[in-house]
């Protein structure tokens, strides 16, 4: 049966989280899924609407949607197969007030060596670099990719997200629709399926 791949963290990254988020960042937002209105693209468009706050004067330096655990039974090429975006693959506003900072898409297969714990499958949003116009401490961002899989339901409670800034991170959550994907995103064992039960709905 297809489920919805996107889920949060396990265990220790959840702890990691409880650590690390900063009373005062946030990080959080919303995928819609709607039809794609290229008819030789793939059926269903995706649009990821993403707000942050740092909390302090560091600057976002990129994003992560967390997409499958390192206990989770999905590869890279699940996505890869499911998943397609473009170049850039969103934009955001930045600083000074009134510039866009377009973002790259990159899938990366062994999590984000720079947030501890974050070690699964994510799909990663990087500004592209241009000293005229960089993201700043808050901003609003959205992010476009494609599927030819329809939508499944987020679970809310789960961590998905997770902004990366200075030598600090947040991680928040996503609500709305992510594509289902044919692969079990966790084991169903006895030591992570506490965590796990409540990604599905």
């Amino acid at each position: 049966m297809r489920k919805l791949i996107l889920i949060g963290l396990t265990m220790l990254v959840l702890v990691f989280g409880a650590q690390a988020v900063m009373a005062e960042c946030f990080i959080g937002g919303t995928i819609t899924a709607s039809a794609n209105p290229d008819p030789l693209g793939p059926v269903w468009m995706y649009t990821m609407v993403i707000t942050w706050d740092t909390g302090n004067e560091y600057s976002l330096s990129h994003a992560n949607l967390l997409m499958d655990s390192a206990a989770g039974t999905c590869v890279c090429q699940d996505f890869l197969d499911a998943m397609s975006w473009g170049d850039p693959a969103g934009s955001s506003d930045g600083v000074p007030v009134g510039c866009t900072v377009d973002y790259q898409a990159f899938l990366e297969c062994d999590g984000d060596p720079s947030i501890p714990g974050v070690d699964g499958i994510l799909l990663k949003f990087e500004p592209i670099f241009d000293e005229s116009c960089e993201p700043g401490p808050t901003g609003t961002g959205t992010f476009v990719f494609y599927s030819d899989l329809g939508p499944y339901p987020i679970d809310e409670e789960i961590l998905s997200v997770v902004d990366k800034f200075a030598g600090e991170y947040c991680f928040g959550n996503m609500a709305g629709d992510f594509p289902s994907i044919p692969c079990d995103p966790v084991e169903a064992v006895d030591s992570s399926w506490g965590n796990v039960k409540g990604l599905f709905r």
